[in-house]
């Protein structure tokens, strides 16, 4: 078996993934850029990181593909759906704690007013803004997944009720007082019902622009809207026009439906909106977190025990 890894591991790191493809007969390669990954990909069966359709298209012995990526709606490309005998598996959860704070982060900043206390110190004006409690509130996480649980385990000390929308899980983890499947009767009850609404799904077919004027309508003024997963899951223009019009306290976004930013994306001139470059997933740890889990899911391959973190393809999560 040839195993390709294509993606930037440190020196070390290959080495280690290379001895332990050689202690069950296996030989490791490493492809730096695409045309090198194209020249190997005739022999592989297993492919590590970035998987591109030409290399996969010239890989006829493909068994698995591990992903360095969670989320699966910019690669999620058709003719490795419609290969059977591929298992894929992503990087669900190994990003969540990060993306959690992330989320946290911005949410806190938006109740607390810290966003105008940031400008006014660059103005030098001793001026903050509106301040609001956020404890005892209503939370409605929309997505109980690997990130959704995050959101809920920093939830603790807050004393809010938390209502959330899952597809798949149907008990409720500990400290969520309704789970629900997310039904658009389901999702309009629950932002009726939040004084903040944190989006914890991925980006699928069924989930683009979830969060759409209808949607944003059901909000109360006062309540606000935090999304660090994948951008195209909140109509955008929509969003603009609620913040501006006063129909929404505030809003978070780590992600875009195009990144970057356009510069004529009415998200500039939207008002007590927080943005940031795509980088709720981002850690010192991450580098470490990402060799560590790409190693462990190869030693249970080779060893024939039962990967991680397996995407369903035809659901694209």
């Amino acid at each position: 078996m040839k195993i390709l890894v294509h993606f930037p591991f440190e020196p070390q790191q290959i080495e280690a993934l290379r001895q332990l493809a050689g202690q069950h007969g296996h030989e490791l390669l490493q492809a730096a850029d695409e045309a090198a990954a194209l020249r190997a990909a005739p022999q592989i069966e297993v492919l590590l990181g970035h998987f591109l359709p030409a290399v996969c298209a010239a890989a006829p012995h493909l068994r698995w593909i591990q992903s360095f990526s969670t989320g699966m709606d910019k690669i999620l490309f058709p003719e490795i759906v419609a290969r059977q005998e591929v298992t894929l598996t992503n990087m669900a959860g190994l990003y969540a704690s990060q993306g959690g704070e992330h989320a946290w982060g911005m949410l806190l900043s938006l109740c607390r007013g810290l966003v105008h206390g940031i400008h006014a110190k660059d103005r030098r004006e001793w001026k903050g803004g509106p301040v609001v409690e956020l404890t005892g509130s209503t939370m409605g996480i929309i997505g109980m997944g690997g990130f959704g649980l995050e959101i809920l385990k920093r939830a603790k000390g807050y004393d809010l009720e938390i209502l959330a929308l899952d597809p798949v899980r149907r008990e409720k983890p500990v400290g969520v007082a309704e789970l629900k499947p997310p039904t658009r009767e389901n999702l309009h009850d629950l932002l009726r019902r939040s004084d903040a609404a944190m989006i914890g799904c991925p980006l699928i077919p069924e989930t683009y622009h979830l969060i759409g004027p209808a949607e944003l309508a059901c909000m109360k003024p006062s309540a606000y809207l935090i999304n660090v997963t994948r951008g195209g899951i909140i109509d955008e223009p929509a969003l603009a026009s609620a913040l501006r019009e006063g129909r929404l306290a505030g809003a978070g976004l780590d992600v875009c439906e195009q990144e970057p930013l356009p510069p004529d994306s009415p998200l500039w001139e939207a008002p007590n909106l927080i943005l940031t470059p795509h980088q709720a997933g981002a850690s010192q740890h991450r580098p470490r977190k990402t060799f560590e889990f790409f190693r462990d899911n190869l030693r249970r391959y080779l060893s024939g025990q039962p990967l991680l973190n397996v995407v369903d393809k035809k659901r694209g999560f």
